[in-house]
């Protein structure tokens, strides 16, 4: 949260009666199967102690750009049985493996496998995903979809945005015994997620982001966690606010206080200027605060501070020519005259 073409992938008309077509042709589907890309297996020196707590966790210790070696295709072993957990399953794909069987590999059998593919496709789409033991999907390297040591049915869905092409990868983790997973991408075509908090977050999100599906700020700042992910700030972690209610939060903003009347006053003398706020949370009378306040008690050096930062912000491009000589005029007409030393 942030990534080689490959043969078409399956889409849902091409399985349908010529007379069905029509109503399936919006509907994309994008399984698991022998056309994804995977690599060898990673193996640990020894076996994970208390591996389904340890291991299974949001954040995989062996990530997208651990050392995987040998990039080959992916083996497929059937839609149907090829493992015990497969046809409990309200979704249908290819069940695959890094290598030629479905048997463990590594210290107790545990290893990690990784597959990649890529996937095109606009709009909203469920993903399905199921593995042995526990799976991290992520599009274009932002983790979408987790499942830890599985242990209900169904297995876990979650809601997927897509605009364009992305690449679809797929970690998994293999406590022991078989071997392997399978996913499936598909148009959403009625599948509502809840939100039981009402956050903007749905709760499989809320999974994704280790956020509470009961608890709508999860971290108390008086920000939803919906508002912090689109902010791009941590819904688990308590953010410093707005001070100044610039739209910028305290720990990205350079002015915490800033002045923010609607046009800039040099010294208590109107400019007519827009007070505009920058990128950073600074607004235009924020700079001339700070660079010419000290200058106040001497008019003469004042009206200079204010040309001078005027002239700056005029290169810039910050500022016209006409209202730098708007700001300069204004300082000439405030009220600093003959405070302080010459």
């Amino acid at each position: 949260m942030n990534k080689k073409r490959l043969m078409p992938l399956l889409t849902v008309a091409a399985l349908l009666p010529f007379s069905l077509q029509l109503s399936a042709q919006t509907t994309q589907v994008f399984t698991s199967g022998d056309h994804v890309n995977t690599w060898d297996p990673i193996t640990p020196t020894t076996a994970y102690e208390n591996w389904p707590s340890t291991v299974c966790t949001v954040n995989p210790l062996i990530g997208l750009d651990a050392d995987w070696t040998n990039p080959h295709q992916a083996y497929q072993f059937g839609s149907s049985g090829a493992h015990p957990w497969q046809n409990s399953q309200p979704f249908t794909a290819q069940w695959i493996n890094a290598w030629t069987n479905t048997t463990s590999v590594g210290p107790d059998g545990h290893n990690w496998t990784k597959y990649s593919t890529e996937v095109t496709g606009n709009g909203e789409f469920v993903l399905n995903l199921l593995a042995d033991n526990c799976s991290w999907i992520y599009l274009d390297g932002t983790l979408v979809g987790f499942q830890d040591e599985w242990q209900n049915n169904p297995a876990p869905s979650y809601p997927v945005t897509m605009n364009g092409t992305h690449t679809l990868e797929f970690i998994i983790f293999d406590g022991g015994g078989l071997a392997g997973g399978m996913y499936r991408l598909e148009t959403n075509t009625g599948t509502t997620f809840t939100d039981t908090d009402g956050d903007g977050l749905t709760d499989p999100e809320e999974v994704l982001y280790e956020t509470d599906p009961n608890n709508p700020d999860s971290d108390g700042d008086g920000i939803s966690d919906g508002d912090e992910v689109d902010q791009g700030t941590d819904p688990n972690e308590p953010n410093v606010t707005d001070t100044d209610m610039d739209g910028i939060l305290d720990d990205a903003d350079a002015c915490v206080n800033s002045i923010l009347s609607s046009t800039v006053s040099i010294n208590g003398n109107d400019s007519g200027v827009a007070n505009t706020v920058s990128e950073n949370g600074c607004s235009l009378a924020d700079t001339f605060d700070a660079a010419c306040s000290e200058a106040a008690g001497n008019h003469g050096r004042f009206v200079s501070c204010v040309a001078h930062t005027a002239n700056g912000l005029r290169k810039a491009g910050a500022i016209s020519n006409r209202e730098s000589s708007s700001l300069v005029q204004a300082a000439a007409q405030s009220n600093s005259k003959g405070k302080g030393k010459k």
